[in-house]
């Protein structure tokens, strides 16, 4: 395997120094999080300075706002190397680079536990997306019936589901199970190939065929995968720092504020909220090991 790049290089050594609970813990999907790390760095980008009118009077403040007259922003204890509470100029450039550095962690990680780079986690997260697309348009008649039932309870099952394996093997069983009544009728619709759902039973099986948990890794993988989490770390700390200053500097502009939330996390108390208005109560799921593919 080739040496990491300098961008990886420069955030390892600060990595080394977060402490384990020192940073947040990432549970969505790392592919939602390197796409929501470029929109917090646009929205840190286009909102770090105020808006001013002609006459030079502020007409919406920026971020920069939000930093004290020392520097700072927030307050309280001043948090490890690595780690970050507050934001400052190049908070924006900085969530960039920790976003390419994590998926490159994330890449040599893959290589680490299977040379031929092959991820069933990131086939998988493309089938749940087909199929709970197409079983959403498919349903919606404009008839409340067994079937809108059933998919409310699927929902709800796995509306908190956390970032593991076994949580995604556990939904593509349970779409695929939902739509193989309905095979016929949603092959080709909206592009859905029926193929799909075979293929999410055996991409399941297989995300069940990895380690369970980090523990369950040795050597090379074990030491990827900790730097890939603790990167991923640091990168999730500081787009929440952004998050919490455009609530504080924007609280006057909710629909800018808006913009730096989590469009997932929105997804999901919403897909929760439906199937709680349908009369779907989610039933309790264990808790499972960290996601380690």
């Amino acid at each position: 395997m080739k040496k990491p790049s300098k961008e990886l290089e420069q955030w390892i050594s600060a990595a080394a120094e977060v402490a384990d609970s020192a940073s947040p813990v990432v549970n969505q999907p790392l592919h939602v999080l390197f796409g929501e790390a470029v929109d917090v760095a646009r929205f840190f980008d286009r909102y770090w300075k105020p808006e001013a009118d002609e006459r030079g009077s502020i007409v919406r403040p920026g971020l920069e706002s939000a930093v004290g007259k020392a520097g700072k922003a927030g307050r309280g204890k001043q948090k490890p190397a690595g780690a970050v509470g507050r934001i400052h100029a190049k908070t924006g450039d900085e969530i960039l680079s920790l976003q390419r550095a994590t998926q490159e962690a994330h890449t040599r990680y893959l290589l680490t536990i299977n040379p031929k780079g092959e991820d069933p986690a990131a086939r998988g997260r493309f089938l749940l997306n087909e199929l709970t697309a197409v079983l959403e348009w498919y349903f919606d008649d404009g008839v409340e019936d067994e079937k809108d039932a059933q998919l409310a309870r699927v929902d709800a099952a796995h509306a908190d589901d956390p970032q593991t394996a076994d949580a995604l093997a556990s939904a593509l069983d349970d779409y695929a199970h939902l739509a193989e009544p309905h095979r016929d009728e949603l092959h080709g619709l909206g592009g859905f190939e029926s193929g799909h759902i075979d293929e999410a039973h055996a991409v399941a099986a297989a995300l069940r065929d990895k380690p369970a948990s980090v523990a369950a890794l040795a050597g090379p993988a074990r030491a990827a995968i900790d730097l890939r989490n603790r990167l991923a770390g640091m990168l999730l700390d500081r787009m929440n720092a952004v998050r919490a200053a455009a609530r504080f500097v924007f609280r006057n502009h909710p629909e800018i504020a808006r913009e730096a939330t989590s469009a997932y996390e929105r997804r999901k108390r919403a897909a929760a909220r439906r199937a709680k208005a349908k009369g779907a109560a989610a039933p309790e799921v264990p808790a499972e090991a960290p996601l380690v593919g």
